[in-house]
Protein backbone atom coordinates (compact mmCIF):
# COMPACT_ATOMS: atom_id res chain seq x y z
CA UNK A 1 0.00 0.00 0.00
CA UNK A 2 2.88 2.33 0.82
CA UNK A 3 4.40 1.54 -2.59
CA UNK A 4 1.15 2.48 -4.36
CA UNK A 5 0.95 5.76 -2.42
CA UNK A 6 4.55 6.51 -3.32
CA UNK A 7 3.87 5.92 -7.01
CA UNK A 8 0.83 8.22 -6.95
CA UNK A 9 2.85 10.86 -5.13
CA UNK A 10 5.65 10.62 -7.66
CA UNK A 11 3.22 10.93 -10.59
CA UNK A 12 1.62 13.98 -9.01
CA UNK A 13 4.97 15.66 -8.44
CA UNK A 14 5.97 15.07 -12.08
CA UNK A 15 2.67 16.52 -13.24
CA UNK A 16 3.02 19.58 -11.02
CA UNK A 17 6.55 20.17 -12.28
CA UNK A 18 5.43 20.20 -15.91
CA UNK A 19 2.92 22.49 -17.59
CA UNK A 20 0.23 22.23 -18.63
CA UNK A 21 -1.36 19.38 -16.64
CA UNK A 22 -2.71 16.49 -18.69
CA UNK A 23 -6.22 16.87 -17.31
CA UNK A 24 -8.61 19.45 -18.62
CA UNK A 25 -8.86 21.28 -15.24
CA UNK A 26 -11.17 24.12 -14.24
CA UNK A 27 -11.67 25.88 -17.54
CA UNK A 28 -12.93 29.37 -18.19
CA UNK A 29 -15.90 27.84 -19.94
CA UNK A 30 -16.84 25.82 -16.84
CA UNK A 31 -16.47 28.84 -14.58
CA UNK A 32 -18.81 30.89 -16.73
CA UNK A 33 -21.42 28.10 -16.84
CA UNK A 34 -21.37 27.72 -13.05
CA UNK A 35 -21.71 31.46 -12.46
CA UNK A 36 -24.62 31.67 -14.90
CA UNK A 37 -26.47 28.85 -13.17
CA UNK A 38 -25.81 30.31 -9.71
CA UNK A 39 -27.07 33.73 -10.89
CA UNK A 40 -30.24 32.19 -12.28
CA UNK A 41 -30.92 30.28 -9.05
CA UNK A 42 -30.27 33.32 -6.84
CA UNK A 43 -32.64 35.43 -8.90
CA UNK A 44 -35.42 32.95 -8.12
CA UNK A 45 -34.82 32.81 -4.37
CA UNK A 46 -33.79 36.22 -3.03
CA UNK A 47 -33.66 36.54 0.75
CA UNK A 48 -32.19 38.72 3.49
CA UNK A 49 -29.00 36.65 3.51
CA UNK A 50 -28.24 37.13 -0.17
CA UNK A 51 -24.91 38.75 0.67
CA UNK A 52 -23.78 35.69 2.63
CA UNK A 53 -24.85 33.47 -0.24
CA UNK A 54 -22.87 35.49 -2.77
CA UNK A 55 -19.74 35.34 -0.65
CA UNK A 56 -20.22 31.60 -0.22
CA UNK A 57 -20.64 31.13 -3.97
CA UNK A 58 -17.48 33.06 -4.77
CA UNK A 59 -15.59 31.08 -2.13
CA UNK A 60 -16.82 27.80 -3.59
CA UNK A 61 -15.73 28.78 -7.07
CA UNK A 62 -12.31 29.85 -5.82
CA UNK A 63 -11.86 26.59 -3.95
CA UNK A 64 -12.96 24.62 -6.98
CA UNK A 65 -10.26 26.25 -9.10
CA UNK A 66 -7.56 24.80 -6.83
CA UNK A 67 -9.16 21.36 -6.59
CA UNK A 68 -9.84 20.96 -10.28
CA UNK A 69 -6.44 22.23 -11.28
CA UNK A 70 -5.09 19.04 -9.72
CA UNK A 71 -7.87 16.47 -10.03
CA UNK A 72 -10.53 17.84 -12.36
CA UNK A 73 -12.01 15.70 -15.08
CA UNK A 74 -14.95 15.84 -17.48
CA UNK A 75 -17.27 13.72 -15.31
CA UNK A 76 -16.30 15.48 -12.10
CA UNK A 77 -16.69 18.78 -13.91
CA UNK A 78 -20.37 18.24 -14.59
CA UNK A 79 -20.97 16.96 -11.05
CA UNK A 80 -19.35 20.01 -9.43
CA UNK A 81 -21.29 22.32 -11.71
CA UNK A 82 -24.50 20.67 -10.58
CA UNK A 83 -23.60 20.77 -6.84
CA UNK A 84 -22.59 24.43 -6.79
CA UNK A 85 -25.53 25.54 -8.88
CA UNK A 86 -28.01 23.69 -6.64
CA UNK A 87 -26.49 25.00 -3.37
CA UNK A 88 -28.75 27.62 -1.80
CA UNK A 89 -27.27 30.83 -0.40
CA UNK A 90 -27.77 29.46 3.12
CA UNK A 91 -26.06 26.18 2.30
CA UNK A 92 -22.92 27.58 0.73
CA UNK A 93 -21.49 29.29 3.85
CA UNK A 94 -22.46 26.25 5.94
CA UNK A 95 -19.93 24.17 4.04
CA UNK A 96 -17.19 26.17 5.80
CA UNK A 97 -18.87 26.54 9.20
CA UNK A 98 -16.25 24.28 10.79
CA UNK A 99 -13.74 27.12 10.54
CA UNK A 100 -16.08 29.56 12.29
CA UNK A 101 -16.40 27.11 15.19
CA UNK A 102 -12.68 26.62 15.70
CA UNK A 103 -11.40 27.63 19.12
CA UNK A 104 -9.53 30.87 19.52
CA UNK A 105 -8.58 31.01 23.19
CA UNK A 106 -7.70 34.50 24.39
CA UNK A 107 -8.82 34.65 28.04
CA UNK A 108 -7.23 33.46 31.28
CA UNK A 109 -8.94 32.05 34.36
CA UNK A 110 -7.56 32.13 37.89
CA UNK A 111 -9.25 29.39 39.93
CA UNK A 112 -9.19 29.06 43.72
CA UNK A 113 -9.98 25.61 45.16
CA UNK A 114 -10.74 24.31 48.64
CA UNK A 115 -10.45 20.64 49.63
CA UNK A 116 -12.57 19.52 52.59
CA UNK A 117 -10.86 16.28 53.57
CA UNK A 118 -9.34 15.22 56.89
CA UNK A 119 -7.56 18.54 56.77
CA UNK A 120 -8.80 21.53 54.79
CA UNK A 121 -6.35 22.71 52.12
CA UNK A 122 -6.31 25.32 49.38
CA UNK A 123 -4.66 25.76 45.99
CA UNK A 124 -4.77 28.11 43.00
CA UNK A 125 -4.60 27.32 39.26
CA UNK A 126 -4.13 29.71 36.37
CA UNK A 127 -5.52 28.46 33.06
CA UNK A 128 -4.51 30.44 29.97
CA UNK A 129 -3.67 29.95 26.27
CA UNK A 130 -0.37 28.22 25.59
CA UNK A 131 0.49 27.58 21.94
CA UNK A 132 -3.12 28.43 21.07
CA UNK A 133 -4.56 25.83 23.47
CA UNK A 134 -5.68 26.27 27.10
CA UNK A 135 -3.24 24.92 29.68
CA UNK A 136 -2.52 25.12 33.39
CA UNK A 137 0.36 27.56 33.15
CA UNK A 138 0.81 28.01 36.93
CA UNK A 139 -0.38 26.37 40.14
CA UNK A 140 0.50 26.36 43.80
CA UNK A 141 -0.81 26.02 47.34
CA UNK A 142 -2.85 28.72 49.03
CA UNK A 143 -5.19 31.27 47.47
CA UNK A 144 -3.73 33.94 45.21
CA UNK A 145 -6.32 36.62 44.46
CA UNK A 146 -6.11 39.77 42.29
CA UNK A 147 -6.75 42.86 44.40
CA UNK A 148 -6.94 46.10 42.44
CA UNK A 149 -3.56 46.38 40.63
CA UNK A 150 -1.79 43.83 42.82
CA UNK A 151 -2.01 40.21 43.91
CA UNK A 152 -2.76 39.24 47.49
CA UNK A 153 -2.11 35.91 49.13
CA UNK A 154 -4.69 34.56 51.57
CA UNK A 155 -3.24 31.95 53.88
CA UNK A 156 -4.02 30.29 57.21
CA UNK A 157 -2.07 30.89 60.41
CA UNK A 158 -2.11 29.03 63.72
CA UNK A 159 -1.70 30.75 67.07
CA UNK A 160 -1.74 28.99 70.45
CA UNK A 161 -1.67 30.01 74.09
CA UNK A 162 -1.68 27.88 77.23
CA UNK A 163 -5.46 27.41 76.97
CA UNK A 164 -6.44 28.45 73.44
CA UNK A 165 -5.92 27.45 69.84
CA UNK A 166 -6.73 29.79 66.94
CA UNK A 167 -6.64 28.87 63.26
CA UNK A 168 -7.40 31.92 61.13
CA UNK A 169 -6.71 33.63 57.80
CA UNK A 170 -4.61 36.66 56.97
CA UNK A 171 -4.14 38.49 53.66
CA UNK A 172 -1.07 40.31 52.44
CA UNK A 173 0.52 41.48 49.17
CA UNK A 174 1.87 38.36 47.51
CA UNK A 175 5.28 39.96 47.02
CA UNK A 176 5.63 40.38 50.79
CA UNK A 177 5.98 37.88 53.59
CA UNK A 178 3.02 37.14 55.86
CA UNK A 179 2.97 38.54 59.36
CA UNK A 180 3.98 36.01 62.01
CA UNK A 181 1.17 34.30 63.91
CA UNK A 182 2.75 34.99 67.30
CA UNK A 183 2.72 38.73 66.51
CA UNK A 184 -0.71 39.12 64.94
CA UNK A 185 -2.51 36.50 67.10
CA UNK A 186 -2.53 38.49 70.37
CA UNK A 187 -3.77 41.56 68.48
CA UNK A 188 -6.71 39.75 66.87
CA UNK A 189 -7.74 37.48 69.74
CA UNK A 190 -7.88 38.36 73.41
CA UNK A 191 -6.77 35.56 75.70
CA UNK A 192 -8.81 34.73 78.78
CA UNK A 193 -6.84 32.32 81.01
CA UNK A 194 -10.09 31.16 82.63
CA UNK A 195 -11.53 30.02 79.31
CA UNK A 196 -10.43 27.38 76.87
CA UNK A 197 -11.10 28.39 73.24
CA UNK A 198 -10.80 26.48 69.99
CA UNK A 199 -11.30 28.80 67.02
CA UNK A 200 -11.28 27.54 63.40
CA UNK A 201 -11.99 29.27 60.09
CA UNK A 202 -12.77 28.19 56.54
CA UNK A 203 -12.42 30.30 53.40
CA UNK A 204 -15.73 30.29 51.50
CA UNK A 205 -15.16 32.88 48.78
CA UNK A 206 -12.51 35.27 47.49
CA UNK A 207 -12.55 37.71 44.56
CA UNK A 208 -11.99 41.34 43.67
CA UNK A 209 -12.18 43.17 47.02
CA UNK A 210 -14.00 40.74 49.32
CA UNK A 211 -13.68 37.42 51.11
CA UNK A 212 -16.26 35.30 52.91
CA UNK A 213 -15.24 33.37 56.02
CA UNK A 214 -16.98 30.61 57.94
CA UNK A 215 -15.88 30.17 61.54
CA UNK A 216 -16.56 27.95 64.53
CA UNK A 217 -15.78 29.03 68.09
CA UNK A 218 -15.83 26.49 70.94
CA UNK A 219 -15.35 27.81 74.45
CA UNK A 220 -15.21 26.00 77.77
CA UNK A 221 -14.38 27.18 81.26
CA UNK A 222 -10.78 26.14 81.84
CA UNK A 223 -11.55 24.37 85.14
CA UNK A 224 -14.18 22.26 83.33
CA UNK A 225 -12.12 21.45 80.25
CA UNK A 226 -12.44 17.68 80.41
CA UNK A 227 -14.15 15.11 78.24
CA UNK A 228 -17.48 15.51 80.05
CA UNK A 229 -17.57 19.31 79.78
CA UNK A 230 -20.16 20.94 77.56
CA UNK A 231 -18.56 23.68 75.47
CA UNK A 232 -20.43 26.60 74.05
CA UNK A 233 -20.26 26.41 70.27
CA UNK A 234 -21.07 29.29 67.97
CA UNK A 235 -20.70 29.09 64.21
CA UNK A 236 -21.10 32.07 61.96
CA UNK A 237 -20.16 33.26 58.49
CA UNK A 238 -19.25 36.78 57.48
CA UNK A 239 -17.78 38.86 54.67
CA UNK A 240 -15.11 41.54 54.78
CA UNK A 241 -12.58 43.22 52.52
CA UNK A 242 -9.37 41.37 51.68
CA UNK A 243 -6.95 43.71 53.53
CA UNK A 244 -9.27 43.71 56.56
CA UNK A 245 -8.42 40.07 57.27
CA UNK A 246 -5.19 41.28 58.82
CA UNK A 247 -6.76 44.42 60.23
CA UNK A 248 -9.80 44.84 62.40
CA UNK A 249 -11.52 41.82 60.77
CA UNK A 250 -14.78 43.72 60.95
CA UNK A 251 -17.65 42.13 59.03
CA UNK A 252 -19.39 44.35 56.49
CA UNK A 253 -23.16 44.51 56.17
CA UNK A 254 -24.68 43.38 52.88
CA UNK A 255 -26.55 46.69 52.61
CA UNK A 256 -23.24 48.58 52.66
CA UNK A 257 -21.92 46.56 49.73
CA UNK A 258 -24.89 46.87 47.39
CA UNK A 259 -24.92 49.69 44.83
CA UNK A 260 -28.62 50.37 45.38
CA UNK A 261 -29.50 50.75 49.03
CA UNK A 262 -32.27 48.25 49.82
CA UNK A 263 -35.39 49.22 51.71
CA UNK A 264 -35.63 45.86 53.45
CA UNK A 265 -33.98 45.70 56.85
CA UNK A 266 -32.88 42.09 56.35
CA UNK A 267 -29.96 43.27 54.19
CA UNK A 268 -28.50 45.23 57.09
CA UNK A 269 -27.13 41.96 58.50
CA UNK A 270 -23.43 41.12 58.63
CA UNK A 271 -24.31 37.41 58.59
CA UNK A 272 -23.99 36.89 54.85
CA UNK A 273 -21.58 35.27 52.41
CA UNK A 274 -21.00 34.94 48.67
CA UNK A 275 -21.80 31.47 47.32
CA UNK A 276 -22.58 29.63 44.08
CA UNK A 277 -26.06 28.92 42.78
CA UNK A 278 -26.68 27.44 39.31
CA UNK A 279 -23.57 28.88 37.72
CA UNK A 280 -23.67 32.31 39.38
CA UNK A 281 -22.18 34.04 42.42
CA UNK A 282 -24.99 35.15 44.73
CA UNK A 283 -25.39 36.74 48.15
CA UNK A 284 -26.52 34.25 50.79
CA UNK A 285 -28.21 35.40 53.99
CA UNK A 286 -27.57 33.53 57.25
CA UNK A 287 -30.52 32.14 59.16
CA UNK A 288 -29.74 31.14 62.78
CA UNK A 289 -30.30 27.48 63.57
CA UNK A 290 -29.44 24.99 66.28
CA UNK A 291 -26.39 22.84 65.57
CA UNK A 292 -26.83 19.09 65.64
CA UNK A 293 -24.94 17.41 68.51
CA UNK A 294 -22.58 15.59 66.16
CA UNK A 295 -21.72 18.86 64.42
CA UNK A 296 -21.55 21.00 67.53
CA UNK A 297 -18.43 19.92 69.27
CA UNK A 298 -15.38 17.77 68.92
CA UNK A 299 -16.73 15.60 71.75
CA UNK A 300 -20.17 15.22 70.16
CA UNK A 301 -21.89 16.83 73.16
CA UNK A 302 -24.37 19.57 72.34
CA UNK A 303 -24.36 22.87 74.19
CA UNK A 304 -27.31 25.02 75.15
CA UNK A 305 -25.66 27.85 73.23
CA UNK A 306 -24.68 25.80 70.16
CA UNK A 307 -25.80 28.01 67.29
CA UNK A 308 -25.12 27.86 63.59
CA UNK A 309 -26.53 29.22 60.36
CA UNK A 310 -28.30 27.96 57.31
CA UNK A 311 -28.14 30.15 54.23
CA UNK A 312 -30.69 31.22 51.69
CA UNK A 313 -30.23 33.15 48.47
CA UNK A 314 -30.78 36.91 48.69
CA UNK A 315 -32.69 38.32 45.74
CA UNK A 316 -30.29 41.22 45.11
CA UNK A 317 -27.58 41.61 42.43
CA UNK A 318 -23.98 41.80 43.62
CA UNK A 319 -21.96 44.83 42.44
CA UNK A 320 -18.72 44.65 40.44
CA UNK A 321 -16.68 45.36 43.55
CA UNK A 322 -17.68 41.84 44.61
CA UNK A 323 -18.01 40.08 41.23
CA UNK A 324 -16.54 41.66 38.13
CA UNK A 325 -17.89 39.17 35.57
CA UNK A 326 -20.42 36.42 36.19
CA UNK A 327 -22.39 35.84 33.01
CA UNK A 328 -22.76 32.15 32.13
CA UNK A 329 -22.71 31.06 28.50
CA UNK A 330 -25.97 29.15 28.74
CA UNK A 331 -28.93 28.60 31.02
CA UNK A 332 -28.45 26.15 33.86
CA UNK A 333 -30.99 23.79 32.29
CA UNK A 334 -28.98 23.77 29.05
CA UNK A 335 -25.80 22.97 30.97
CA UNK A 336 -27.62 20.22 32.86
CA UNK A 337 -28.89 18.69 29.63
CA UNK A 338 -25.41 18.59 28.09
CA UNK A 339 -23.59 17.72 31.34
CA UNK A 340 -25.89 15.83 33.75
CA UNK A 341 -23.06 15.63 36.31
CA UNK A 342 -22.21 19.36 36.17
CA UNK A 343 -21.92 21.09 39.53
CA UNK A 344 -20.86 24.50 38.23
CA UNK A 345 -19.94 26.44 35.10
CA UNK A 346 -17.99 29.59 34.23
CA UNK A 347 -17.79 31.56 30.98
CA UNK A 348 -15.30 34.25 29.98
CA UNK A 349 -16.40 37.81 29.17
CA UNK A 350 -15.30 37.31 25.54
CA UNK A 351 -17.17 33.97 25.36
CA UNK A 352 -14.00 32.28 24.08
CA UNK A 353 -13.67 29.93 27.06
CA UNK A 354 -16.29 27.91 28.92
CA UNK A 355 -15.44 25.83 31.99
CA UNK A 356 -17.70 23.08 33.31
CA UNK A 357 -17.04 21.61 36.76
CA UNK A 358 -18.14 18.15 37.84
CA UNK A 359 -17.39 16.10 40.93
CA UNK A 360 -13.72 15.48 40.26
CA UNK A 361 -13.02 17.27 36.95
CA UNK A 362 -12.76 20.67 35.28
CA UNK A 363 -13.52 20.61 31.56
CA UNK A 364 -12.38 23.57 29.47
CA UNK A 365 -14.11 24.30 26.14
CA UNK A 366 -13.97 27.10 23.61
CA UNK A 367 -17.02 29.15 22.68
CA UNK A 368 -20.49 27.82 23.58
CA UNK A 369 -20.98 26.16 20.17
CA UNK A 370 -18.16 23.74 21.04
CA UNK A 371 -19.76 22.28 24.16
CA UNK A 372 -20.89 19.27 22.16
CA UNK A 373 -17.31 18.32 21.28
CA UNK A 374 -14.32 17.13 23.24
CA UNK A 375 -12.88 19.49 25.88
CA UNK A 376 -9.74 21.38 24.93
CA UNK A 377 -8.39 20.75 28.44
CA UNK A 378 -9.33 18.44 31.33
CA UNK A 379 -8.10 19.14 34.86
CA UNK A 380 -8.48 16.50 37.55
CA UNK A 381 -9.75 17.74 40.90
CA UNK A 382 -9.04 16.25 44.30
CA UNK A 383 -11.80 14.45 46.21
CA UNK A 384 -14.12 16.92 47.97
CA UNK A 385 -12.55 19.87 46.15
CA UNK A 386 -14.76 22.85 45.27
CA UNK A 387 -14.28 26.20 43.56
CA UNK A 388 -14.22 29.24 45.85
CA UNK A 389 -12.72 31.75 43.39
CA UNK A 390 -12.93 32.33 39.62
CA UNK A 391 -11.30 35.49 38.24
CA UNK A 392 -11.10 36.20 34.49
CA UNK A 393 -8.20 37.92 32.73
CA UNK A 394 -8.67 39.54 29.31
CA UNK A 395 -6.57 41.54 26.86
CA UNK A 396 -3.01 42.25 28.05
CA UNK A 397 -3.80 40.98 31.55
CA UNK A 398 -3.80 37.39 30.26
CA UNK A 399 -0.05 37.41 29.67
CA UNK A 400 0.62 39.70 32.63
CA UNK A 401 -1.13 37.29 34.99
CA UNK A 402 0.71 34.38 33.42
CA UNK A 403 4.07 35.92 34.21
CA UNK A 404 3.07 36.91 37.76
CA UNK A 405 1.39 33.64 38.70
CA UNK A 406 4.41 31.64 37.52
CA UNK A 407 6.52 33.68 39.93
CA UNK A 408 4.05 33.70 42.83
CA UNK A 409 2.59 30.19 42.67
CA UNK A 410 5.51 27.94 43.53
Amino acid sequence: MKRIDADIDADLKRELSSAPLRRKGFSEELRMRIEERVDRKEACSRSWFALAGSIGSVTLVAAAVVVFALFGGDSAESKLEEQIANATPAQAPALFSQYADQASFRSGLLVGLRTDDKETSYRTLYIAPKEERPAVVAQGSGILVPYKRDFYRIEPLRYETVTDRYEFFVAHPASQRAVEARKIGPVLFKDDPNEKVVHAEKLLFAANEYVSIGETNESTLAKLSNASATPDVISRAWTTTIPNLTGKRQAVALADVLETKPTSGEFATTEWIVGRSQGRWVAMLGVPTKLAPSASTSTGVASATSLGYEFRKADVPLPKTVINHDEPCCTWSEIGTRFPEASDTFSSPDKDMTVVATDGMLFVYGNPSQLSGEPALSVKLKPKETIIMAQWATDHYVEEWAQKTVQLLR
